[in-house]
């Protein structure tokens, strides 16, 4: 039995938002017969008829998540029933005056969707599996690395900052949309978000929730333009 990604947490500091979960098919199931195909419109089946076979399951579930997370938010049959193709970098193209973000793991694609009025969203979803510390350095900056060693360098800790950074790029992308490393993205000890972008690109006031269920990790991240 599948264990479904950690939602709790999420779904309370969604406020107005919403959050949904949908199972990726298998990849030796025909997608037609995949409880989420019935709930994509024909642009969306077009596309992932096109896509190869692991990418076509993760689109199809992602969508139906985005879909069933849209309905609960209370969002309009036309704006349920829109095609939410690829953005540029991959991420769903919401509706007008929604924002949207989905990450898949583990058999599960998980999707939250908020009106865009109330900020940017982002998420991302892990589990602990394999230790690999050898990616801090690419993850952590000078001074967070410091930090993740002087406290005994557990991977727990490393994966959750490798976890919120994914959050924060898919959050901030429709305001800076370009690709942002992990190092121009600060975790401080207290959980708060800084961001070390290039001059000019704004300033950004970040909200995040990570829930952890046993060895599955799920980050969450809000942001809106920071006030002058």
């Amino acid at each position: 039995m599948k264990i479904v990604p950690p939602v709790r947490s999420l779904a309370a500091s969604l406020g107005p938002g919403r959050v949904a979960v949908a199972e990726i098919v298998r990849l030796d199931a025909p997608l037609p017969e995949s409880p989420t195909w019935a709930e994509l419109v024909p642009r969306e089946r077009a596309f992932a008829e096109a896509a190869s076979p692991r990418r076509a399951r993760e689109f199809t579930a992602g969508r139906a998540a985005v879909r069933r997370a849209l309905t609960a938010a209370g969002a309009t049959p036309d704006e349920v029933a829109h095609a939410c193709l690829p953005e540029e970098r991959g991420g769903p193209r919401a509706p007008e005056g929604w924002t949207a973000s989905i990450t898949h793991k583990a058999g599960w694609a998980v999707a939250v969707v908020g009106r865009r009025d109330l900020g940017t969203l982002g998420v991302d979803a892990e589990v602990l599996g394999r230790e690999r510390p050898a990616i801090a350095s690419r993850v952590l900056r000078p001074e967070e690395l410091e930090r993740w060693r002087r406290e005994g360098a557990r991977w727990p800790d490393l994966l959750r900052a490798f976890s919120v950074k994914e959050a924060v790029y898919k959050a901030l992308h429709p305001w800076v949309p370009r690709y942002i490393g992990f190092h121009e993205a600060e975790i401080d000890p207290d959980g708060s978000i800084r961001m070390h972008l290039q001059p000019g690109e704004g300033a950004y006031a970040f909200t995040s929730t990570v829930e952890v269920d046993g060895d599955r990790l799920l980050s969450f991240v809000r942001v809106r333009p920071a006030r002058q």
